[in-house]
């Protein structure tokens, strides 16, 4: 046995073993690196597209509400009243010297020179309480200043202060930075559509409807319906009270509250059950909807003026006509009666809506249901029922001017924004509706 004889690495192969390893080693490092690298563009582009979409939801927000000029404000007694008060201070410029210059939109956008997407857009619209009461006309002011977003927000005839929003030097935040772009387009207004009528009638001439009472199913009573075959307006009666003498005071046990719902039907309908007789319609997604009718004002003395907010119910909205069941996802619409006979509240009502989904054979009703000890004794009367299709999504954006008498007709606003975060781009194009943009809304 040789003791010379040993065991282990020779210099080349040691050497060969390190350079395997370098290599290992460089090719490892530089996966890490590409990983990391790949980690921190994905985040960067997550949190643009992030940022980009809050800074659009908080915009729509603000965009959504501009023009609101209409506040519930207390009345003698238990009733309340809209106030119209402050109209002209949401206006942008109403009283102009020249007609050509009259503005009644509540917006005004200014396009950067440059046409490089670095728009600004001022808004006014009402500030309420929680009870909807007038408290302030705000100014909402979006600009851009050195790739920095910001928003500015000053009151102007202020019942109650807000610190969000000041009377005095005008509150600014920041909403996003590194945006490349901001830029809001106004939809052209346009005439080529018109309305589409749905119910009672495809014509818009045709102003004839009747009136169909649901009973003996729940707790659906009948109510006095005149004239019983329909016509241009129809009045309401002999509603079911839910209050109870002995107590004093209002019914509160679901089971034993008595609800009065009446449908809308076309004339010469038969008499068979209301979900025979109404006219069932089918509501498509991303239409928008309005339903329009007027209740005029009843005479001084008549008890359905005593109605109490919050306690007392009336509600158009939509049912199935196989099972009278609501619709989910599509809420009743709640209003109130006239309690004044003046220029503030001329009795018609306009609600719009829009749904992502498809709803058929349903039918448009009007639910009443009374806990006051009185107005369950009034007369309610309804004219004009009309269900329209608007033609708000037919909308047509330019960057050419919009004469400023036009702009109250303006009913939609595109907007186009791009965040850069560490060289990754997150953007966010939104169509936003603006309904209560100009005087009629």
């Amino acid at each position: 046995m040789s003791f010379n004889s040993r065991e282990g690495f020779t210099l080349i192969e040691l050497m060969v073993y390190i350079a395997l390893l370098g290599g290992i080693v460089l090719l490892a490092g530089q996966a890490f690196s590409d990983s990391t690298k790949m980690r921190v563009r994905t985040q960067s582009m997550l949190q643009a597209n992030q940022t980009a979409g809050n800074v659009g939801t908080i915009l729509k927000e603000d965009i959504a509400q501009l023009g609101a000029k209409s506040s519930k404000e207390a009345g003698g007694g238990t009733m309340d009243v809209f106030n119209t008060d402050h109209i002209h201070d949401v206006y942008m410029d109403p009283d102009a010297t020249e007609d050509a210059d009259k503005d009644s939109s509540s917006f005004t956008i200014v396009k950067n020179d440059d046409g490089d997407g670095r728009d600004k857009i001022t808004m006014r619209r009402l500030r309420y309480s929680d009870a909807g009461a007038y408290q302030a006309v705000e100014e909402v002011t979006w600009f851009l200043e050195d790739r920095v977003l910001k928003r500015s927000c000053k009151s102007t005839s202020a019942l109650v202060e807000d610190a969000e929003c000041p009377s005095e030097n005008a509150s600014v935040v920041t909403i996003a930075e590194h945006v490349d772009k901001f830029s809001l387009t106004p939809a052209k207004p346009t005439t080529e559509v018109a309305s589409v009528s749905v119910l009672p009638s495809s014509s818009e001439s045709d102003k004839n409807f009747k009136l169909v009472s649901r009973f003996g199913d729940e707790n659906f009573e009948p109510v006095t319906i005149a004239p019983e075959e329909g016509g241009t307006s129809i009045k309401l009666s002999g509603f079911s009270m839910n209050y109870n003498f002995t107590t004093s005071e209002p019914i509160s046990n679901p089971d034993m509250i008595k609800a009065n719902q009446v449908f809308v039907s076309s004339l010469g309908s038969s008499l068979s059950s209301w979900g025979a007789q109404c006219i069932q319609v089918t509501l498509s997604p991303y239409i928008e909807y309005e339903i329009s009718f007027s209740m005029p004002y009843s005479a001084t003395d008549d008890p359905s003026r005593m109605f109490c907010p919050g306690r007392d119910h009336m509600a158009v909205g939509f049912r199935y006509a196989e099972n009278g069941n609501k619709l989910d996802g599509l809420s009743d619409f709640q209003f109130y009666p006239p309690t004044v006979g003046d220029e503030r509240d001329t009795g018609l009502r306009k609600m719009r809506f829009t749904t992502n989904t498809t709803y058929e054979n349903v039918c448009l009703g009007f639910t009443f249901v009374s806990f006051s000890p009185v107005a369950s004794s009034g007369n309610i009367t309804i004219s004009n029922v009309r269900l329209r299709k608007v033609p708000s999504s037919n909308y047509t954006f330019t960057d050419e001017a919009i004469a400023t008498a036009d702009k109250k007709n303006v009913k939609a606003i595109k907007l186009e924004l791009s965040i850069n975060k560490n060289g990754e781009a997150g953007a966010e194009t939104a169509i936003i509706s603006i309904p209560s943009n100009g005087p009629r809304d």
